[in-house]
């Protein structure tokens, strides 16, 4: 039925790294997570808060709410997560090139099919090169700038 492959242990240990990089760590990479940056911690009981990490030590946890500190233990904490760093500049950017890139090809493509004769082009010969790049660079600027970013990713989970 099913033939062994020597491919299969190969793959098993190429992917283990990975698989194993995607689960979130021990209560040590709590301790990790510098001093004011903001986390958001579930409780076992459900419950949700959000705010700064003042400090974190083998037994519990110390988080500034928007209310008060709060000392968690550890026994109560299901989940720690932090939040990411902001890269809207970076989608800012690359939105803007991208969108300056499309609008270049559409204005080229555009303005081959245009002629003397032609009807079928825009007002002149280059308007296309010309004003489309800039058009497109905008409306990519725009776009990498309502993109969301910089979301909470699992620092401990309780297994």
């Amino acid at each position: 039925m099913f033939q062994s492959t020597p491919f299969l242990p190969l793959l098993l240990v190429t992917l283990a790294p990975a698989i194993a990089a995607q689960t979130s760590g021990g209560w040590d990479n709590v301790k990790l997570v510098p001093a004011g940056q903001e986390i958001r911690v579930t409780l076992n009981d459900g419950r949700k808060l959000n705010g700064k990490l003042q400090s974190a030590t083998d037994d519990a946890l110390l988080i500034a709410t928007s209310k008060s500190p709060e000392t968690l233990s550890r026994s109560t904490v299901a989940r720690v997560s932090a939040k990411g760093k902001n890269h809207r500049l970076r989608n800012v950017l690359i939105g803007f090139g991208a969108g300056a890139g499309t609008g270049l090809i559409v204005g080229v493509i555009g303005d081959s099919r245009c002629s003397n004769t032609s009807f079928n082009c825009f007002p002149d010969k280059n308007f296309g090169k010309e004003a489309l790049p800039p058009l497109g660079a905008l409306i990519g600027a725009i776009i990498g700038l309502v993109l969301p970013t910089g979301g909470y990713h699992d620092v401990y989970r309780v297994k």
